[in-house]
């Protein structure tokens, strides 16, 4: 009689083993799968969250003028892949003539008839003018618009500024050098913010474009570069590209992260995954112990039975691949049910996570399956060096003489 055909016989026969097995390795890889299956949904919904918590990377030039943070080198780290937009500022203090004032410091004693203001360029709407304001009338401005001022709502009720207006500025007193600008919007905010000189109010700040300011600086040194990342994961990466970049003004500017927010969501989906890898490994090892205990176990009260077949001549490679495909069936038979089993957990980690929410689609994928299958085989694979080990040890007549 072949191996092959005994060890379907010793499966039929030795039913409580062979269902125990089945039993034990169908909980188990249930288990893997929960793990893998979590540890996916965890990585996929920490990624879709990042992106929309959004991350940015500010960066701040040390002084302004030639000396600062030049256009140049802003252009370099905007056309980063992972920069999904950029917004380039940049400031000049100026005087307003014509009648035209800013607003006083509500601290002053005595309020003089001119005040300082910054007039503020940007290549897009400035962060004080999205989601930090509301537009009392106008629109916010849009990247390419030029020769345009938005105002704050104080200033302009202060000087009868409204929509349509043209306006004057300067870069010195005296009204050097002024510029005209049409006046395309008006914008409150919550709060009022007076600190330091006047033209550092918010109030007296005045928005235009980037290449106006830069016209009246007579050159294109930068204030300050926000990059907006498309995904948060992606910005220590980023960093690392800046500096690698070796830019000639590097020491000119600081670079500060913006992504607090998101990486505190992975911190805690970290944790997840942590959870779910140790519920892996945790399985993987108990499989291999139960397993090991079990051929132990088997092979303690089936001795007479292999000394026999040794006795009879029988090629004790034979006996290995028998007692190896024994195994194997359950174990293989295990793993299909967990496969089948693992479909709720899958259901569950969706529910458990907010994937179901965020569109992400939670399910046991093709390599994790091969995966489970790989483990069941390195399970008997173990199972079968531990059966190699005893059945070469083995005397048939001590063996059998021992029974007797």
């Amino acid at each position: 009689m072949s191996f092959f055909t005994r060890a379907l016989r010793a499966i039929r026969y030795y039913k409580r083993n062979t269902l125990l097995l089945f039993i034990i390795f169908s909980i188990l890889f249930a288990l893997v799968l929960s793990g893998l299956c979590i540890r996916e949904a965890s990585i996929e919904t920490a990624r879709r969250t990042g992106i929309e918590v959004g991350g940015s990377v500010l960066v701040d030039a040390k002084e302004q003028g030639a000396g600062g943070l030049s256009l140049e080198s802003a252009q370099k780290m905007a056309a980063h892949p992972a920069v999904q937009e950029a917004l380039f500022s940049s400031t000049i203090a100026a005087s307003s003539w014509k009648g035209f004032s800013g607003v006083p410091s509500f601290f002053e004693d005595v309020l003089p008839g001119d005040h300082d203001i910054t007039l503020m360029g940007a290549n897009g709407a400035h962060p004080i003018l999205q989601n930090d304001c509301t537009m009392v009338s106008g629109a916010r401005p849009k990247a390419g618009d030029k020769g345009f001022v938005v105002v704050h709502e104080a200033i302009a009720s202060q000087n009868l500024v409204e929509v349509g207006d043209v306006i004057s500025v300067a870069p010195e007193k005296g009204g050097k050098d002024a510029v005209e600008l049409t006046v395309t919007g008006v914008y409150t905010r919550g709060e009022y913010y007076h600190y330091g000189s006047p033209e550092s109010y918010v109030e007296n700040t005045l928005f235009t474009d980037l290449e106006t300011v830069a016209a009246i600086r007579g050159n294109t040194g930068l204030q300050g570069v926000q990059l907006i990342v498309y995904d948060p994961a992606d910005i220590p990466g980023f960093l690392s590209d800046i500096e690698a970049m070796a830019l000639p003004d590097r020491d000119s500017f600081g670079i500060v992260p913006l992504d607090g927010e998101y990486r505190k969501i992975s911190l805690s989906m970290d944790s997840i995954v942590a959870v779910a890898s140790l519920v892996f490994w945790a399985a993987m090892a108990l499989g291999a112990i139960l397993l090991i205990a079990l051929v132990m176990l088997s092979l303690s009260s089936r001795e007479f039975e292999i000394g026999v077949l040794l006795s009879m001549g029988e090629v004790r490679g034979k006996v290995i691949l028998q007692l190896a495909l024994e195994t194997l069936v359950p174990v293989l038979l295990g793993a299909t049910a967990g496969v089948l089993l693992s479909g709720q957990t899958a259901a569950f980690a969706a529910k458990l996570l907010g994937a179901a929410e965020k569109g992400i689609e939670v399910g046991i994928e093709g390599r994790a399956i091969g995966l489970v299958y790989l483990c069941g085989m390195g399970l008997m694979l173990l199972a079968s060096c531990v059966t190699a080990f005893k059945v070469l040890r083995f005397q048939p007549k001590k063996l059998l003489m021992a029974v007797e």
